[in-house]
């Protein structure tokens, strides 16, 4: 089916085993190292890098927002609370890193700008029936995904502050959705066991992969078109969008994956989990690396856009954003 779809043929993609790395990479492949501590009011739920700036934000249970500035000596933190009417359940940033976007379990958007001292949101997108799970920005910037219990995932275009379009192939919760190939596609995945492709020229379901009995909680995208999903029964799984087969699976977590992330320019692969541990993964050799342990279940992590450094959260409190040094293998 796939081989119908333009936005789907195969291009030269050149892959590089571990070993002939460019040293000059930071890499996940060699384990990180303990840098720095950001102190949060309640247990954060949600951390994203800013664009290629030295910033942080974080998102806590008590719908408390954080700005972590490091670009000077002395750390800034800028602080908000979000007062209206409900819970603020997630938080994504744009790749300019100048705008954060929230939701929350009363089916509304938040658009935010933020100066050095001060937030202010911007506008509020409402059209989900039930609480939204997740948010991402486009690549261009200028659109956004939601995911809701409502079972549809919804595009707003954040130039001009409307509703672009709907998803409604999904029979239960849709628990993430991201843009894809120069946002020509969205990939979901669902309570209902199924990873769909959307393709937003057609309007159509192209491709669909069925996870049954188990289901996936959280995906990631390689622009190779691989598709690596965190399951809630705790495997790792990764896809070929083109050859609709599944290449690589991992089952080292016990409990629910949380999130699931490539590195940007390693074969590395990253997933964290109910289970309190951080899973690294080499998806050219197809062997699990190492696992870090944390005090607490981790309910988030980001890699800057750099590679440089990566953030998790309840690594030895609950009440904190660890910030970890990535390893050059330049030697």
């Amino acid at each position: 089916m796939s081989a119908d779809i333009k936005c789907l043929k195969w291009n030269k993609t050149i892959l590089r085993p571990t070993n002939v790395l460019d040293y000059s990479e930071y890499t996940l492949a060699l384990q990180p190292s303990y840098w720095l501590s950001l102190k949060t009011k309640h247990h954060p739920i949600k951390v994203s890098f800013l664009g290629q700036k030295n910033r942080l934000a974080s998102l806590d249970n008590s719908n408390n927002i954080y700005v972590y500035d490091w670009t000077k000596a002395n750390i800034k933190i800028i602080k908000t609370k979000y007062e209206h009417k409900g819970k603020l359940t997630n938080l994504a940033s744009n790749y300019l890193g100048n705008k954060i976007a929230t939701c929350s379990d009363s089916g509304k958007i938040q658009l935010w700008n933020f100066q050095f001292s001060n937030y202010k949101i911007l506008t509020e997108f409402r059209g989900h029936f039930h609480s939204i799970r997740n948010i991402e920005y486009s690549s261009d910037n200028n659109y956004l995904i939601s995911c809701s219990n409502d079972k549809t995932f919804k595009i707003w275009d954040c130039q001009t502050n409307k509703f672009v379009a709907s998803n409604m192939f999904h029979n239960n919760w849709v628990n993430m959705a991201k843009f894809f190939n120069c946002n020509k596609l969205v990939v979901s995945c669902s309570r209902d066991s199924y990873i769909q492709v959307f393709d937003c020229c057609s309007g159509k379901c192209v491709v669909k992969f069925n996870l049954s009995p188990d289901y996936a909680e959280t995906l990631t995208l390689k622009e190779d078109f691989s598709i690596a999903v965190g399951t809630n029964l705790g495997s790792i799984q990764v896809f070929d969008l083109r050859a609709l087969k599944v290449l690589q699976m991992y089952n080292k977590h016990t409990s629910q994956v949380n999130c699931i992330q490539y590195q940007y320019k390693t074969p590395c692969l990253v997933s964290v989990s109910k289970d309190k541990k951080l899973n690294v993964y080499d998806t050219i050799e197809g062997r699990f690396l190492y696992s870090i342990y944390h005090l607490n279940e981790i309910k988030s992590m980001d890699i800057s856009s750099n590679d440089q450094l990566l953030a998790t959260t309840s690594f030895r409190f609950d009440n904190e954003v660890t910030l970890w040094k990535l390893e050059t293998m330049k030697f």
